[in-house]
């Protein structure tokens, strides 16, 4: 049975402490975060033992996971290794998804293994049941001699492991990132436009469209996107952008932005003088 040690006990350091133990493993150390995350992560998972220093719970098991915040990250590996806390039967994982295993690299070089393995899902606050990582699709970039390892730590907590370059890191990153940030401001500012026009139920009318929006992109891509900046339809947008400016200013740099996103994609769609209307009409007027 594999022991476990979680540095950073936050949504994601919590909930993979519950899916551990759920897949039989030992989870055994839990450090970093604040002395109430901590208590309640060992409260939850029965023989957890909480530690002062990321040290102190790694030199307690054969696995360690990092999940603390990007910036911090190569920190903590680095103390990890100064402080021989890991070797060469060890094995260490980061959780950060827009950096791939060169904050490990003083820990690689004690003879631990190394990878990182990032979940493409939000966790909410609170969240402690395993079953939100089964399916989900996993990035991961480890070397050949890590490879098998590090992708079945990801399929015993029923994730889905993909091979992500070292150098794609970034790239992976941001588009998850607009992916899901992005998709949930447009979707905020939404309802709030709808909330404006006295609609009191907002989700009745975007939660199908947006459902239905969002999968025909998936698989067609840009060619699926609809409306009036696609129709080229100015007289629209400059109605949108009249009544906004009177009814709800604030949300006018929102929806520039995003009508901006959309225009990108279909410029080449359009006749030249509409392409140069709609520029003009989203134009950033500070800019």
């Amino acid at each position: 049975m594999i022991t476990v040690a979680i540095v950073g006990p936050g949504r994601v350091g919590t909930l993979l402490g519950v899916a551990v133990a759920r897949a039989g493993w030992r989870l055994v150390a839990v450090a970093g975060g604040q002395d109430a995350a901590r208590a309640a992560l060992c409260r939850t998972v029965a023989g957890a033992r909480p530690y002062p220093t990321a040290v102190e719970a790694a030199a307690q098991a054969e696995l360690t996971l990092l999940c603390v915040p990007d910036d911090a990250l190569e920190r903590v590996a680095s103390d990890l290794a100064s402080a021989g806390a890991v070797g060469e039967h060890d094995r260490v994982v980061h959780l950060a998804g827009s950096q791939g295993l060169a904050p490990l690299h003083r820990v690689g070089l004690t003879g631990a293994g190394i990878a990182a393995c990032h979940p493409a899902m939000t966790v909410p606050q609170g969240a402690e049941d395993p079953e939100l990582l089964v399916g989900v699709a996993w990035a991961v970039t480890a070397s050949e001699h890590d490879r098998g390892w590090a992708e079945e730590l990801v399929t015993t907590l029923g994730g889905d492991p993909h091979r992500v370059p070292e150098d794609a890191r970034g790239l992976y990153h941001a588009g998850l990132t607009v992916g899901a940030n992005a998709v949930g401001a447009a979707t905020a500012t939404a309802r709030r436009l709808l909330l404006a026009a006295r609609i009191d139920r907002p989700e009745a009318f975007l939660a199908p469209l947006i459902e239905a929006s969002v999968a025909n992109v998936l698989t067609r891509g840009a060619q699926a996107l609809t409306g009036p900046i696609v129709r080229g339809d100015t007289t629209t947008i400059a109605t949108h952008l009249a009544r906004i400016g009177e009814d709800f200013p604030e949300l006018l740099p929102a929806y520039r932005a995003l009508a901006r996103a959309t225009l990108a994609p279909v410029r080449v769609t359009l006749e030249p003088a509409t392409v140069a209307r709609l520029d003009e009409l989203l134009a950033d007027p500070e800019a």
